[in-house]
C-alpha cells in the first residue's frame, strides 16, 4: 500500500516552514508483517511524496493499514480507507451550574476540528451514562436523554441525585479528547420562604390602603386644598371692591355694606 501526498494537500496541525518530516512505522502482528522502502523520507514544503507500506507476510485475507502522523508523541491524524481522519480536539461544553430540583437542564458538548465527525459520550462522577436513563436501572432517579450525534444531555426534570461533576469525550476513529469537569448543583425551592414573602408583600400594600383611606375620611387631602384657596383670597377685604377709571389713571375703591 503506498500513500501519495500530493502538492497543496491540506493537512491539520502545524508543518515546518522548510521542510515536512514523515515518520513511518512499520507494525508487527500475529496475522500481518509490514516493511516500509523508505523509513525516514525528507522532502521540501508543498512537493509531492510516496510512502510505501509493503505486506511481507499475511495470515489473513483482507488486513486493515493505517497510516498516522505522530507529532509530539501525540497521533494528529489517520490516513485509512483512501481518508483522511483527523483526532478531535477537546470539546467545548457548557453545563449549567445551578439548577432547582423539578427543572429541566441541558448540558451542550461540541468539538469541530475531529474528522469525521466526532461521536459525543457524557460522564458524571467518572460513570458513563447511557443514551436514555430508562435503559439503566443505576438511573431509575433520573430521567435524561443524550444525543451521541449532537452532543446534547436534556433533563426533562432534575432530581438531586443529578448533581455531581460532568464532563463530555469526543471520540473518532483518530482518537479522543475530553472538556474539563464542570459541576452541575441540583438544589430544592423554599417554597415556605417563596409563600412567606409573598404574604409580608400583601400586608405591606394593605397597610398603605388603609392609611389612604384613613387620611380621606379625616379631611387630610381637603383641608390642604381649602387652606390653599383660603391663602390666596386674604389679599382682598370683602366688602371692598377696587375700581379704576380712565380719568384718574389710578385705583379708588368704592365700598358696599350688605345689611
Amino acid at each position: 500500500m503506498a500513500l501519495r501526498r500530493r502538492p497543496g494537500l491540506g493537512l491539520r496541525g502545524r508543518l515546518p516552514d522548510l521542510c515536512l518530516l514523515l515518520l513511518l512505522r512499520g507494525c508487527l502482528t500475529a496475522a500481518v508483517n509490514l516493511k516500509s522502502s523508505n523509513r525516514n523520507p525528507v522532502v521540501q514544503e508543498f512537493e509531492s511524496v510516496e510512502l510505501s507500506c509493503i505486506i511481507t507476510d499475511s495470515q489473513t485475507n483482507d488486513p486493515r493499514i493505517e497510516w498516522k502522523k505522530i507529532q509530539d508523541d501525540q497521533t494528529a491524524y489517520v490516513f485509512f480507507d483512501n481518508r483522511i481522519q483527523v483526532k478531535p480536539v477537546p470539546p467545548v461544553c457548557r453545563v449549567p451550574k445551578a439548577v432547582p430540583v423539578g427543572k429541566s437542564a441541558t448540558l451542550q458538548c461540541q468539538e469541530s476540528e475531529g474528522y469525521p465527525r466526532p461521536h459525543y459520550s457524557w460522564y458524571r462522577n467518572d460513570v458513563p451514562l447511557p443514551t436514555d436513563s430508562r435503559a439503566n436501572p443505576r438511573f431509575r432517579n433520573s430521567s435524561f436523554l443524550l444525543n451521541p450525534e449532537t452532543g446534547t444531555l436534556v433533563f426533562s426534570a432534575v432530581h438531586k441525585e443529578d448533581s455531581g461533576q460532568y464532563y463530555c469525550i469526543a471520540s473518532n476513529d483518530a482518537g479522543s479528547a475530553r472538556c474539563e469537569e464542570q459541576e452541575l448543583e441540583v438544589y430544592d425551592l423554599n417554597i415556605g420562604g417563596i409563600i412567606g414573602g409573598v404574604l409580608v408583600v400583601l400586608a405591606v400594600l394593605a397597610l398603605i390602603t388603609v392609611g389612604i383611606c384613613c387620611a380621606y375620611r379625616r379631611g387630610y387631602f381637603i383641608n390642604n386644598k381649602q387652606n390653599g384657596e383660603s391663602y390666596k383670597n386674604t389679599g382682598k377685604p370683602d366688602g371692598v371692591n377696587y375700581i379704576r377709571t380712565d380719568e384718574e389713571g389710578d385705583f379708588r375703591h368704592k365700598s358696599s355694606f350688605v345689611i
